[in-house]
C-alpha cells in the first residue's frame, strides 16, 4: 500500500519568496526538462497566503477538485456512448482536468493534516506538475480548434456526437478559464522546457487515433486483436 511519506525540507533564504524567478539562460538548461524543485511545499501552496498554511486555499483547491470532478463524472455517465467518448482529444483533456485538480486538493489537504515540515514524496510531485502542465496546454489547444474550426459543424442539430450547450462550455470553455485563473493563484513554477509534456501526451493521443482508426477501417472489433495478441503471446 502506498503511503505518504513524511520528511523535511530546507527553508529557503528569501524570507519574501519560495522561489526566484530564472533567466532565460537558465531556463534552458538541459536540467530543466525534468521535473526536479527544490521547495516541494511550492506544489501544496498559493503565492498570495501569508502563512504556512491556508484554509482559504485548501477550500479553493476542492471547489476546483470538486467542480471537475463532478463533471467528468456527469459527463462521461451521460455520453459514454459504449467507450466511443474515448476517441475524443476533448474528453481526454478533460479527463485530466479532473485528475490533476482532485490530486491538488488531495496534496493540500494531506499538507493541512501534517505537521508544516512534511513534504510529499517527490515521485507525487513531479507526476502532479506534468499533470498541471499537460492540462493547461491541452486545454488551451483544445478551446482554441475547437471554438474556431469544429464548432460550426458541431452545430448542427442532426449531428450525431452533438452534446448540450451546457456540457459544451463546460468541457471546451471552462477548463482554459479556470486553470489559467489557478495558474495566478498556485504557487508552483512554471518551465519552459515542460512543453515536451504536452507534446508528448499529443503524440500518445495522435498514435491512439491512428490505431483506432486503422483498424476501424479494417473492420476488426478491438476485442480480437486483444484476443489475438494475448493467444500469440501465450504460444
Amino acid at each position: 500500500m502506498f503511503r505518504l511519506l513524511a520528511g523535511s525540507e530546507p527553508e529557503p533564504k528569501s524570507s519574501d519568496h519560495l522561489q526566484e524567478p530564472l533567466s532565460l539562460r537558465e531556463e534552458f538548461r538541459i536540467r530543466r526538462f525534468g521535473l526536479g524543485h527544490p521547495y516541494p511545499l511550492d506544489f501544496l501552496r498559493s503565492q498570495w497566503q501569508s502563512k504556512p498554511k491556508s484554509s482559504v486555499f485548501l477550500a479553493y483547491r476542492w471547489l476546483m477538485g470538486g467542480f471537475f470532478g463532478v463533471g467528468v463524472i456527469s459527463y462521461f455517465t451521460k455520453y459514454y456512448r459504449q467507450g466511443n467518448c474515448f476517441i475524443f482529444l476533448t474528453n481526454w483533456g478533460f479527463i485530466m482536468c479532473g485528475i490533476t485538480s482532485i490530486t491538488g486538493a488531495i496534496l493540500v489537504t494531506v499538507y493541512h493534516c501534517k505537521r508544516e515540515i512534511w513534504v510529499p514524496p517527490r515521485c507525487l510531485v513531479k507526476t502532479y506538475w506534468a499533470c498541471y502542465w499537460i492540462t493547461i496546454n491541452i486545454e488551451y489547444i483544445i478551446a482554441l480548434t475547437y471554438w474556431t474550426a469544429i464548432y460550426p459543424e458541431d452545430r448542427v442539430l442532426t449531428n450525431p456526437i452533438r452534446i448540450s450547450d451546457f456540457y459544451n462550455i463546460w468541457v471546451h470553455l471552462l477548463p482554459p478559464i479556470f486553470f489559467t485563473i489557478d495558474h495566478f493563484i498556485v504557487a508552483q513554477p512554471a518551465r519552459l522546457l515542460h512543453f515536451v509534456y504536452p507534446l508528448a501526451f499529443g503524440y500518445s493521443y495522435g498514435i491512439f487515433a491512428l490505431i483506432f482508426y486503422k483498424l476501424g477501417e479494417m473492420e476488426i472489433p478491438i476485442y480480437i486483436l486483444f484476443w489475438t495478441l494475448r493467444n500469440q503471446s501465450k504460444l
